[in-house]
Order: structure tokens, then C-alpha cells, then sequence
């Protein structure tokens, strides 16, 4: 049986677990985002928020080609990756190697940040933050969770 989304992201939040085995843990992606983080500057990474691709995909887009020496983004190759579009294309481009979403368009649910803070509540944002807070650098923290 699946556990409450709240209870599922409060294991999440408060599992001590190894960064390097447990890659998914919440101490996994943050020691995965502050190597990032540490990196931001060399030529060979990117770093893309999904606020930024939400509010300005074409210039989101027109950066990263930049950066990786394409050609900038046609209009057709910026409406193909918009949120609906993708949603609509669900079932071939949803990840599920494993076969185990019931519903590959669920992947695709709302196209906006913040909707977890609904799911956990208050207390569950406050959690988290503090634990983030233990695990990684504060402006690290504040480009990652700045406002939409």
C-alpha cells in the first residue's frame, strides 16, 4: 500500500543516509547539487532552474544552446518542449524504464513549481528547510528555493 505523500517526504526529508549509496536520499541530491554548486563556473556545466524554463523557455533554451554551441532554439523545438505539448506526448516521453506508472501523464501533473508544499503542509516545508539547511550551502539553498 502507498503511504500518505506527507509521511513519504518526512522519511525523505529525515533518512541519514550515506550520499554516495543512497543517491536519491535527500542528503544524495543535495551532495549532488552542491558539487554543482561548487562547479557552476566551469565551461563544461549548466546549471538550469526550473522556474527559469517555466517563465522563459525560450530564452532558457536560447542560454543553454549558447553554452553547449548549438544553434539557437527554433520556434517549433520551443513549442515541442512546452509543458502542455510534453503532457500531451506523455506516453512517449515519460521515464519509466521500470514500467511501474500507472498513468505516464501523472509524470506530467501541474507545470509549476511549489505544488509539493501543498502535499506536506507548513510543518513539513519547515522540516525540510531545516534539514536542507544542515546539508548544503546557503546560497546554494537560496537559488534553489528562491520564490516563483
Amino acid at each position: 500500500p502507498r503511504q500518505p505523500v506527507a509521511e513519504s517526504v518526512r522519511r525523505w526529508v529525515e533518512a541519514d543516509a550515506d550520499p554516495r549509496e543512497e543517491m536519491d536520499s535527500l542528503p544524495g541530491v543535495l551532495a549532488h547539487l552542491s558539487d554543482a554548486w561548487r562547479r557552476r563556473h566551469e565551461p563544461n556545466l549548466v546549471l538550469a532552474h526550473y522556474h527559469d524554463l517555466s517563465t522563459d523557455l525560450a530564452g532558457e533554451m536560447g542560454r543553454l544552446a549558447g553554452r553547449l554551441g548549438l544553434d539557437p532554439p527554433t520556434p517549433e523545438l520551443v513549442d515541442a518542449a512546452r509543458f502542455e505539448r510534453m503532457r500531451a506526448r506523455a506516453a512517449q516521453l515519460a521515464p519509466d524504464t521500470r514500467g511501474v506508472l500507472k498513468d505516464r501523464s501523472a509524470f506530467f501533473r501541474r507545470g509549476r513549481s511549489g505544488a509539493g508544499r501543498e502535499e506536506v503542509g507548513a510543518d513539513g516545508v519547515a522540516r525540510y528547510l531545516a534539514r536542507a539547511a544542515e546539508l548544503a550551502p546557503p546560497d546554494l539553498l537560496a537559488w534553489l528555493h528562491r520564490p516563483a
